[in-house]
């Protein structure tokens, strides 16, 4: 008998579980800096397609697989990626609106640039909706 209530707790609690994992939830704030630097790992692959398949589904909706290769294109003018620092970070929206634009000073191998992520929170995690690119002098 005591077996049988070990074994219905297992099972309880391993619905339990899983049962959380399907409720939505947020992507931690503290997560925004690991998904920048898989975006600066991937252009420096050059990765272009990997990003956009990556990118959020809104994101993919209102640009085209070929507009946003070109612009990831144009970010690499000054080559690879040395070194990126988040200077600052805006929060905007909430729940399924909810967006982060982190502001990275980036260093590439020949110049350097105020690059703007902004990742929407996806099924709680974080994916590109878009960026910016504002060379330095």
């Amino acid at each position: 008998m005591l077996r049988k209530e070990v074994v219905l707790m297992i099972i309880l609690a391993a619905m339990s579980v899983g049962g959380c994992t399907l409720l939505s939830h947020e992507a931690p704030n503290e997560d925004i800096d690991k998904a920048a630097a898989l975006f600066f790992q991937r252009l420096d692959k050059g990765e272009y397609d990997v990003i956009y398949n990556d990118a959020s589904k809104r994101f993919k909706t209102n640009k085209t697989r070929d507009i946003v290769t070109s612009s990831l294109k144009e970010l690499t003018i000054f080559g690879k990626t040395r070194a990126f620092d988040r200077a600052k970070m805006t929060i905007e929206g909430e729940g399924k609106d909810r967006m982060l634009l982190p502001v990275y000073r980036v260093l590439f191998e020949t110049g350097s640039a105020e690059v703007v992520l902004t990742f929407l929170d996806e099924g709680g995690e974080w994916k590109l909706f878009g960026f910016t690119f504002k060379p330095l002098h």
